[in-house]
């Protein structure tokens, strides 16, 4: 394995995860693709976070970062796409990359986007979340992009580049126009992702489009997106005392795993994750 621990997110509870493991003696790798944490970047002022009073979100946050990168732990800042369980453990893989790891953690935070109709059951089979990864089998067709976050807009260019048509569906403010004229902007939200054993359509209330894929571009998505069978009970993971998801060397800790969302919690958390999985890894040893 290239890494002992792998661990999803860059908010108070991955970095926790990450310092205390690397602390421990182990290899850690962390993937934070979204400048760590914009929502706790947002808050004008946190009082209650232990020992650091009166400081904005995003002081609080440059903290973290800071102590991150006194350490050893390897930062990755791309988003995991893809997480596949193997008989030694875990691959890991990102728009431009493949990594591996024996225990992973999740802290990716709560996803405030739900989940379209049809994209669990097609997740693979015509839904993808990377297009430099999954682009290439869709060349020469028509697909549909549904972006929430303006970051997707390299990866909508290259569909445009290789796919016959692309139906973008921009679902955040201060939209601007791809280039390739190929690429036709759907104001009206998507409904639902159709099709047989494969993608074949997505719907609005008022059109259909027939598409062989579609893209889905987030600032995060629900874990249960690259492992589907994790277990989730509304949009929180669920875990027993230990940090341990039903997969085995799979953790997580911080908002993932519900409420309250609070950076004290997360923090804790994260460093319960870790404890657990250097556990692990040491009877697996």
């Amino acid at each position: 394995m290239d890494y002992d621990i792998a661990v999803i997110g860059g908010g108070p509870a991955g970095i926790s995860a990450a310092i205390t493991a690397q602390s421990k003696g182990r290899k850690v790798i962390l993937f934070e693709a979204h400048g760590f944490s914009p929502r706790l970047r947002s808050v004008a002022k946190i009082t209650d976070y232990l020992g650091l009073p009166d400081l904005s979100g995003d002081e609080l946050m440059d903290t973290f970062v800071a102590h991150l990168k006194q350490t050893d732990v390897k930062v990755v800042e791309e988003k995991i796409v893809a997480l596949e369980e193997t008989e030694d453990g875990f691959l890991l893989g990102t728009p431009t990359g493949q990594y591996s790891a024996d225990a992973v953690i999740l802290a990716t935070g709560i996803s405030r986007s739900d989940l379209l109709p049809g994209e669990t059951e097609f997740l693979g089979k015509g839904v993808s979340y990377c297009a430099t990864r999954d682009g290439a089998a869709f060349k020469g067709k028509k697909v549909a992009a549904v972006a929430t976050v303006p970051d997707a807009t390299a990866e909508i260019e290259y569909l445009a580049q290789i796919c016959e048509h692309v139906y973008l569906f921009p679902r955040y403010n201060d939209f601007q126009q791809p280039h390739g004229k190929n690429v036709s902007v759907i104001l009206e939200p998507p409904t639902e992702i159709t099709g047989t054993d494969s993608v074949t359509g997505i719907y609005t209330n008022s059109e259909y489009f027939n598409v062989a894929a579609v893209f889905m571009f987030r600032a995060s998505d629900p874990p249960s997106s690259f492992l589907p069978e994790l277990q989730i009970r509304g949009r929180s993971i669920l875990v027993d005392d230990q940090a341990q998801t039903n997969i085995e060397g799979v953790f997580a800790g911080g908002d993932c795993t519900g409420q309250p969302w609070q950076c004290n919690r997360a923090a804790g958390q994260g460093q319960k994750a870790a404890i657990s999985a250097i556990r692990y890894l040491s009877v697996k040893d």
